[in-house]
């Protein structure tokens, strides 16, 4: 009896071992398996082929014949035209690492699958893991930006998205005579950082060479688009790739226009990308009237509550207060800049506020300047300003800084003052030491 309770035992052991061990992939049915997956985004259904696949061992073949299993293809699909991890979780895609994109470019096979990749909200990475994209021959577009469509290119902290590490696969891209490559989009602190990284450059320079290849005799409106420069080398726009929508990926000339004489293509200088009048509506900046995307609008608003003009990002950045970081257009303009140091911008509100170097203007008619208060008070006290208008001005910030002076004069003295009766006790117990010795 008891020999029969500890094969029991044994058995069961031996069965909750194996449940451990085994996988999801082999507990349930496979059209359980498929439907589930069938309510999730692109890279998501990656994820969950990849997670209930199960690990590689002997018995994976016994097991393929004693039961039939649904294929992985038939859980993740066989439609990868697209992979773009903004439409996962923007929390999950800033989490995943080098080794979950490189399995995920695997298991889809992504080198001869798809043919648009946008790494966005990817933060997280360095770029090893686009190593499986090495000498792709499908791969059109990669968007390298880790931003989506409309959203501010500069990321903060910097993301470590490392020129080392991609430019060799995307230098394997174009080395390969069959590529189809006709797009790229580059991190914002790859293409603004001073120097530039000449590894960059030099590879800007060859992509150059090949888009020029890649798109003679490729007309547009009457013209060829190699008559145009394809990627920028100007300070402002550097690496941006022209006469190329960034979400379609077609080809466009700037001087396209529609039947109605609308341009075809335009460029933002908010989210500093291209797109088609199919691909995103536009705007034009009520102050530069330089063309914005109208999804831009959220990053482009004045602070004035009422207002509705509409700004580009660089009209809205010359007038940004320092201390709330709130921008306006020209029209509400309600910041100054200081015209002695050129650096202090401030809005009203907060160049009333205490221990803020304002920014104000004086009203006296023979002075009209426009000072923040520490280059006021260093022109007053110097004998350059005297503009009564100015030395009331700067008269609040006197009391300010007298107060502050009082009161670091009296944290001194309570310092000292305790310093003092450290060193009373120092000395008592010295004496009584020295009593005790003797």
């Amino acid at each position: 009896m008891l020999s029969q309770i500890s094969k029991r035992r044994k058995f069961v052991t031996d069965a909750s071992s194996q449940c451990s061990t085994c996988s999801l992939y082999d507990l349930l049915p496979g059209g359980i398996l498929k439907e589930v997956a069938s309510f999730l985004e692109a890279p998501s259904r990656v994820l969950f082929a990849i997670a209930i696949t199960p690990p590689s061992s002997p018995y994976d073949i016994v097991l393929a014949r004693c039961r039939p299993r649904v294929s992985r293809s038939s859980i993740e699909g066989n439609d990868w035209h697209t992979l773009d991890f903004g439409d996962i979780e923007k929390e999950l895609a800033a989490k995943l690492t080098d080794d979950d994109i490189s399995q995920v470019l695997l298991h889809i096979d992504a080198a001869h699958k798809v043919k648009r990749l946008r790494l966005t909200n990817c933060i997280n990475i360095s770029g090893s893991g686009l190593a499986p994209l090495r000498y792709s021959t499908s791969i059109e577009q990669i968007d390298l930006s880790l931003v989506g469509a409309h959203q501010l290119s500069q990321l903060n902290p910097t993301p470590p998205l490392s020129c080392d590490l991609v430019l060799p696969i995307l230098e394997s891209i174009i080395s390969h005579e069959r590529n189809s490559l006709i797009n790229l989009l580059f991190p914002h602190d790859w293409r603004r950082k001073e120097p530039v990284d000449t590894r960059f450059k030099e590879f800007l320079e060859r992509y150059d060479s090949m888009l020029e290849i890649r798109l003679t005799n490729t007309a547009c409106c009457g013209n060829d688009l190699i008559t145009y420069e394809l990627i920028s080398f100007d300070d402002e726009d550097y690496g941006v790739q022209y006469h190329t929508c960034s979400l379609c990926a077609k080809n466009y000339c700037y001087d396209c226009t529609d039947e109605y004489g609308n341009k075809l293509l335009h460029f933002c200088s908010t989210c500093e990308r291209n797109y088609c009048s199919s691909c995103a509506s536009k705007n034009a900046c009520s102050a530069c009237y330089a063309f914005l995307c109208e999804d831009c609008i959220p990053h482009t608003a004045c602070a004035e509550r009422y207002c509705m003009n509409v700004i580009c990002n660089e009209c809205l950045l010359s007038n940004k207060c320092g201390e709330c970081k709130k921008r306006w257009c020209i029209t509400c303009s309600d910041c100054l800049q200081c015209e002695d140091c050129l650096v202090e911008r401030c809005c009203a509100e907060c160049s009333e506020k205490e221990g803020v170097n304002g920014v104000h203007e004086c009203y006296d008619n023979y002075c009209r300047s426009t000072l923040c208060d520490k280059c006021r008070m260093k022109q007053c006290q110097s004998g350059e300003n005297n503009c009564k208008e100015c030395v009331n001005t700067i008269s609040s910030v006197l009391l300010a800084e007298t107060k502050k002076l009082q009161e670091e004069v009296k944290s001194l003295k309570d310092r000292n003052k305790l310093m003092g009766d450290e060193m009373k006790g120092l000395k008592e117990e010295m004496r009584v030491i020295g009593m005790m010795a003797s």
